[in-house]
């Protein structure tokens, strides 16, 4: 029964897979249907058949519209690379439309689909990061300003633990130097992490190991404006 269920489920997939997609007459009336495809969660379909209306009404006034819809269900449909695509392209040719701040923040939502925790590659979450960020400086008034400054706080994280995670490897490797250098890149590009702290112990003592002890004190004298029981400063200065 079970092998039977399968085989009627495959036929349905490859059915709907293969239906024609038909077009009328009205450029608003296929518009309307890519909305109502969406809206029934047929995200793929909706992708090809608002790429077809697109070749269709070059010209149409809902040509524009369309684009910003197919995006949309890219998107929902989790082809991130599509989606991305079709976002920067939209900004490229229409800098100036009134829904420029929706598809940047799709763009945005696309990247951090992609990105991975802070023990893989970064390349996505450095752009989610950065297109967030520069979402919420030109458009401070967008509807996803809260949203967006939540995500970038949260990559910020990522992003830092990131480089804790790698400088913390020199470090156990006793590579202070190569740790060092990753600590300060860490503290300077993510100052506002919930990582920093343990970031400025780990600079302090890669200082320490290296017997510099002048940059140990002015990296502990930041890591002292904390409170007394703040456990990296604890550490730090038992360090010193």
């Amino acid at each position: 029964m079970f092998k039977y269920t399968l085989i009627i489920a495959a036929f349905l997939l490859s059915s709907c897979a293969s239906e024609p997609l038909n077009f009328s007459k009205s450029a608003k009336g296929d518009y309307l249907k890519g909305k109502s495809l969406i809206s029934s969660n047929k995200y793929a379909r909706a992708v090809q058949f608002l790429e077809k209306f697109a070749a269709k009404y070059p010209y149409s006034e809902y040509a524009t519209k369309a684009k910003i819809l197919r995006l949309e269900a890219a998107y929902l449909d989790e082809q991130y690379v599509l989606s991305e695509t079709l976002a920067l392209r939209f900004m490229d040719t229409h800098p100036t439309h009134p829904q420029l701040a929706q598809v940047q923040y799709l763009l945005g939502m696309s990247y951090y689909q992609e990105s991975s925790n802070a023990y893989h590659d970064q390349q996505f979450s450095n752009k989610a990061r950065d297109t967030f960020v520069a979402l919420n400086q030109k458009f401070p008034h967008n509807p996803n300003f809260n949203q967006a400054k939540q995500y970038i706080q949260e990559l910020t994280d990522r992003l830092a633990k990131h480089e804790l995670i790698v400088g913390k490897f020199y470090f156990d490797k006793k590579l202070y130097v190569a740790a060092t250098n990753r600590f300060i890149q860490a503290k300077n590009t993510y100052p506002n992490s919930h990582q920093t702290d343990e970031i400025l112990y780990y600079l302090v003592a890669s200082y320490v190991a290296l017997k510099q002890k002048d940059y140990a004190k002015e990296v502990l004298s930041i890591l002292q404006k904390k409170p007394v029981q703040n456990q990296w400063r604890k550490q730090a200065e038992a360090l010193m």
